[in-house]
């Protein structure tokens, strides 16, 4: 199969300067602090999303078998996948990329790149015989690099290099801590299903999170005040009886573990304090009537819009006051056209210079496709073709001057389905 590339490097258009990390220096490379990928239902638009959290799994420890499916379409259907991310990290870029099969490794690099070259960290090919590696500039002595050949000889063919050198404290290398530290605490990735649970616990240990989240409530108009937790008895609790008997008996003092209910998007905290005692709460939306009383909602008595806007709101904080890269898979799921339009103002709003952050997500929602919004090489749209591979195309191709959203549902852009005539229905 042909590879395929999605491309959030800046173009030459100067409408919302604010949304682009600008470079620096000559050889910096400007980058869009946000990208819209639409796509028909099956046209690949969430693989691109998890393709990058397969290749995070990868780096931050080995290949995730039970997430790795080859290809079926193609034949034969055995051929490794290859995988590779360009991203800023500090204030260089980087190249990380993998091919592998359900097997394992077949090859891995690192480059430190720039807007015109490329400086080799580290190569490497996974043969029969082993592992062949070859390195650019190793910072050190004769030991060093002894003891980075080393590593790299004894990687194992499931695992990265890249995982294997942070955990054996490896020298020689410099920039590899970083890298492992961008793919850990700076690239976050959220699916239709993920979910955060512990929105309250976090509020009560922080009082700026506490306070921005109910501002956020407010601005969202969910009608929702706070969100808190409450102490219950534990007949109360949506688990099987069991399986809380299990988890008191095996309680630990001064251990605190947190659990969802499966049957309801309700989350549990058991507290055991030093005696052994052990408390649990549950975490409540607050409303107030129009007298300002506060009352507790169940989680599951809330709409599945407003319980997905809380899985956003830690991540419009973190991107409000961190460094931060977050891909959001159906960013519309569940949530009123007018809600993800919001989101996405709110989260432009709040931009800074000081700061590199970047907002990609995967949508159907065509409200978004406004140019007063967004900037046309922030949007790409994905077709299958007919061998069943995905293809991506820039809406900044097409040098829009029309009304987008429009021009996208009458597939002037393609990406959006096309049905065959139904001439007859049988039951």
């Amino acid at each position: 199969m042909e590879e395929t590339e999605i491309s959030f490097v800046a173009g030459k258009s100067t409408t919302h300067g604010e949304q682009v990390s600008r470079a620096e220096k000559r050889d910096d490379i400007s980058v869009l602090k946000a990208g819209i990928i639409y796509g028909a239902n099956a046209s690949g638009k969430s693989n691109i999303i998890k393709a990058v959290s397969i290749l995070q799994k990868i780096a931050l420890s080995g290949v995730p078998k039970k997430y790795v499916e080859p290809f079926k379409l193609a034949k034969p259907n055995n051929k490794p996948s290859k995988v590779e991310v360009e991203f800023k990290a500090g204030k260089k870029f980087f190249a990380y990329g993998v091919a592998f099969t359900i097997r394992g490794m077949v090859e891995e690099w690192l480059y430190e790149i720039t807007s015109r070259s490329d400086k080799e960290i580290y190569t490497r090919k996974v043969t029969s015989d082993g592992n062949e590696f070859t390195f650019g500039t190793v910072n050190g002595d004769a030991e060093t690099l002894q003891f980075l050949k080393f590593i790299s000889q004894s990687t194992p063919s499931t695992d990265s290099f890249l995982s294997e050198y942070i955990k054996r404290n490896g020298k020689g290398l410099s920039l590899m801590d970083e890298v492992y530290r961008w793919m850990k605490e700076s690239l976050k990735i959220i699916f239709p299903d993920s979910r955060y649970q512990g929105i309250s616990i976090r509020a009560e240990k922080d009082e700026n999170f506490a306070t921005a989240t109910k501002s956020l409530l407010e601005y969202f108009n969910t009608g929702i005040v706070d969100i808190r937790r409450i102490k219950i008895h534990k007949e109360d609790v949506d688990l099987p009886k069991d399986l809380i008997n299990e988890l008191l008996a095996e309680a630990e003092p001064n251990k605190n573990f947190v659990i969802a209910s499966p049957t309801a998007s309700t989350t549990y905290f058991f507290e055991t304090d030093s005696e052994g005692n052990t408390v649990i709460y549950k975490q409540s939306a607050i409303h107030m009537t129009d007298t300002y009383d506060e009352v507790p909602f169940e989680m599951n008595e809330e709409s599945d819009g407003s319980i997905r806007l809380l899985d956003f709101i830690p991540m419009l904080i973190d991107l409000r006051l961190n460094e931060a890269v977050y891909l959001v898979d159906e960013i519309d799921r569940s949530m009123h056209p007018m809600l993800s339009k919001k989101l996405l103002e709110y989260y432009f709003s709040h931009l800074s210079t000081e700061r590199d952050t970047q907002l990609i997500c995967s949508t159907h929602e065509s409200n978004l496709l406004d140019l007063d919004l967004i900037r046309a090489d922030e949007v790409w749209f994905v077709e299958k073709g007919r061998e069943g591979a995905s293809h991506l195309t820039s809406l900044a191709e097409y040098k829009p001057r029309e009304d987008i959203r429009k021009g996208y549902l009458q597939g002037r852009y393609g990406a959006i389905p096309f049905f065959a005539p139904v001439r007859s229905l049988k039951w």
